[in-house]
C-alpha cells in the first residue's frame, strides 16, 4: 500500500512538473512517464497481480488533476502492468534483457494508447501524436528500464521480495 501511494504521489508531482515544460502542455509528458514504467514494472514486479493494475487504476483516476489524457491513462496503466506480468511470467527477472524487454512492452503499448488519446482529446494531427508516442518512449524506455532493474534488485538482495 505504501508503495501505491508513493506511486501515486510521484505521478501526481511529476505531471505537475511536465506541465510547467512546453513539451507537458502538449501532452508530453516524459519525466513523468518515466517515473510511471518504472513504479508499473515495479509494483508489479514486487507485488503481481492485482496489485500491479490496481495501483496504475488509482494513478490514472486521481491524474486527473494534472492531465485531460487521464482516461488514456486508464488503458494505459492496465496494458503497461499486464506487459509486465506477462513477461514475467516468461522470464526470471534476473537479467539486464528480461527488463529492456518489459519496459519496452509497458512503454509501447502504453503510448499507444496514449497516441490515441492525443488524437482524440487533444485533437492533435495523427502524425505529431505519433511523434510525440515515438519522442516519449525514446525518452522513458531506457531510464524506466535502468532505474526498475537497479532498485528491483536492491530489493530482492535486501530480502524484501522473492
Amino acid at each position: 500500500v505504501i508503495l501505491g501511494i508513493v506511486f501515486v504521489i510521484a505521478c501526481q508531482v511529476t505531471g505537475q512538473i511536465d506541465n510547467l515544460f512546453p513539451w507537458g502542455k502538449a501532452g508530453m509528458f516524459l519525466i513523468n512517464g518515466t517515473v510511471w514504467a518504472f513504479f508499473t514494472g515495479l509494483i508489479t514486479l514486487l507485488y503481481k497481480q492485482p496489485a500491479g493494475i490496481i495501483a496504475g487504476e488509482v494513478e490514472a483516476i486521481i491524474s486527473i488533476w494534472y492531465s485531460p489524457l487521464w482516461l488514456a491513462f486508464v488503458f494505459a496503466n492496465a496494458i503497461g502492468s499486464i506487459a509486465v506480468s506477462l513477461v514475467a511470467a516468461k522470464c526470471s527477472m534476473e537479467k539486464w534483457w528480461h527488463h529492456i524487454v518489459a519496459q519496452f512492452f509497458v512503454n509501447f503499448l502504453g503510448n499507444c494508447i496514449i497516441c490515441v488519446g492525443l488524437v482524440q482529446i487533444y485533437n492533435l494531427p495523427v502524425n505529431v501524436a505519433i511523434i510525440e508516442s515515438l519522442i516519449i518512449i525514446a525518452v522513458c524506455w531506457p531510464f524506466s528500464t535502468i532505474f526498475t532493474k537497479l532498485v528491483y534488485d536492491k530489493v530482492k538482495k535486501s530480502g524484501l521480495a522473492k
